[in-house]
């Protein structure tokens, strides 16, 4: 267990470390002068920290997929309720993990975002299913609406952290 902390811990150092250098990009979502205050009010709460935690959660149910305390806890993270949002993370590879080439950075955004949808299904699954199955056991597509609200490069990877909309 101190083995898999150790190793979130680094992941998180890495992860900040990069976000104060000059080469990460980090792009975030504006607000149109048509969108509603609710939309104005779910923004405000998308700071880094809470990224972070929603990074976190997923690679501890990575690490331990039969725990039902960590996907509720996902879950609960996650899903913010009131404004009708489920959030979750991809991570797309910059390279090729075989032959070290470049990959297309539109390819990149496409992998990294079917990665976070597919992490919105299990957690919409979850939350309609009392937090079950365990993790790579669902085979669903999400078909809601899905936004992208933040992007990040950390080493060879691109984050991207999406809202998917959920029907109220």
């Amino acid at each position: 267990m101190q083995k898999i902390i150790g190793l979130l811990i680094s992941c998180l150092l890495l992860f900040w470390s990069c976000k104060s250098e000059k080469s990460a990009q980090v792009e975030e979502i504006t607000i149109t002068k048509n969108e509603n205050s609710a939309a104005e009010s779910f923004l405000t709460k998308l700071d880094n920290d809470y990224l972070v935690s929603i990074y976190e959660a997923q690679e501890l149910i990575k690490i331990e997929q039969d725990d039902i305390e960590l996907r509720r806890q996902y879950c609960t993270k996650a899903h913010l309720q009131d404004e009708g949002y489920f959030i979750s993370m991809g991570i797309g590879a910059r390279t090729h993990p075989e032959t070290g080439k470049a990959i297309p950075p539109s390819l990149i955004e496409r992998a990294a975002k079917i990665d976070a949808m597919r992490w919105a299904a299990y957690g919409v699954y979850w939350l309609e299913n009392n937090f079950q199955p365990s993790f790579g056991k669902i085979k669903a597509q999400m078909r809601q609406e899905v936004q992208i609200i933040n992007r990040a490069n950390v080493g060879d990877s691109l984050f991207v952290f999406v809202a998917t909309r959920l029907d109220k």
